[in-house]
């Protein structure tokens, strides 16, 4: 009886690392979360133990499986875990532009990504191609989680100086940030150093919340952040030349695909110089993507019959990874404290 095959995926990033076990029927078998697997930011011990624990979550009970690998696994560990599982069979290469436009489903149209960092990319229907952004939080994330946390975090000080800027993120950054009161996030920032750029870009799920809560100045927060990443879309549209066309305006990445307030004003603005382009928010996660890259290359048909099945198998996998890694990290947390 020939062995089973599947396709693995995996998506490192600047805060997390997912990992999607696939059959080549499309059934979504294991999912796995680990940590950052930024080079620039993470030391190699902690991208190594990133890549481990979305792995080993993913292949958990799989065995003499043959497999086709698609994604970033730059660790000896990370090879020895996916060999332990059964005989790779193939590797595909799975950039960050090829699988938002594989979770997509798409061929060309504008990438607009924005999670712990961002990016914008065009590729057009006769080919051409442009990436502007992704230069870190220093030189350029603009309109990411990074952008959008340190908004709301210089709005909730800003919150006490004047009555006009009073804000329910006064409250709730700190909460968020696991201390009493603002003062100690001023500790926190320039005594003890803690406040880094995964961080920050948590809380940007803490602005949003209050955002779509009906506070206005944390809905400036959010509009803001997306204009600044909107700026850089709509002149490279206008460079480019692609204001006429039928493109996808896809969204990659957590502020983009969860943030209602950031996408809508983001695909606003693109529709002002860009009419016709259509906006996606894939059913596929980013790490899926992938695994459809890996399913292509082995010569699997990704046919719509093919991603319902994934979308109706992905979410309690999804769940579970998501909730080991989240205790997983409070387990972290406390042993630090």
């Amino acid at each position: 009886m020939p062995k089973l095959r599947y396709v693995l995926g995996v998506d490192g990033g600047g805060s997390k690392c997912d990992a999607v076990l696939i059959a080549e029927d499309g059934t979504v078998v294991g999912w796995g979360r680990g940590g950052p697997t930024a080079h620039w930011y993470d030391t190699p011990e902690v991208i190594a133990t990133s890549y481990a624990d979305a792995l080993t979550a993913a292949l958990a009970g799989v065995h003499d499986a043959r497999i086709w690998v698609a994604g970033h696994c730059r660790t000896a560990g990370a090879r020895e875990i996916i060999e332990a599982a059964g005989e790779v069979i193939g590797r595909s290469f799975a950039g960050e532009i090829e699988v938002a436009f594989a979770s997509a489903g798409e061929d060309h149209g504008l990438i607009v990504l924005a999670g712990t960092g961002s990016f914008v990319h065009l590729r057009t229907a006769d080919g051409r191609t442009r990436h502007v952004g992704g230069m870190g939080p220093v030189l350029g994330d603009y309109g990411s989680a990074y952008e959008v946390g340190l908004r709301g975090l210089r709005a909730a000080f800003a919150g006490h100086w004047l009555a006009s800027r009073r804000t329910s993120l006064c409250a709730a950054i700190p909460a968020a940030l696991g201390v009493a009161e603002l003062r100690e996030i001023f500790d926190l920032v320039y005594v003890q150093r803690r406040l880094d750029r995964r961080a920050i870009a948590a809380l940007a799920s803490t602005v949003d919340r209050e955002a779509e809560a009906g506070d206005a100045i944390a809905v400036q927060c959010v509009r803001a952040a997306a204009d600044d990443l909107a700026e850089l879309a709509v002149e490279l549209i206008s460079e480019m030349g692609a204001g006429d066309e039928d493109l996808a305006v896809i969204a990659s990445g957590s502020v983009a695909q969860r943030s209602r307030i950031w996408w809508a004003h983001m695909c606003a603005r693109i529709a002002e110089v860009a009419p016709r382009m259509r906006p996606i928010i894939p059913a596929v996660r980013p790490v899926v993507g992938a695994a459809l890259l890996a399913l292509r290359d082995m010569g699997v048909a990704v046919t719509p019959e093919l991603i319902d099945r994934i979308v109706a198998t992905q979410q309690e996998h999804y769940q579970r990874a998501a909730e080991a890694a989240a205790a997983r990290a409070e387990d972290g947390a406390d042993a630090g404290a």
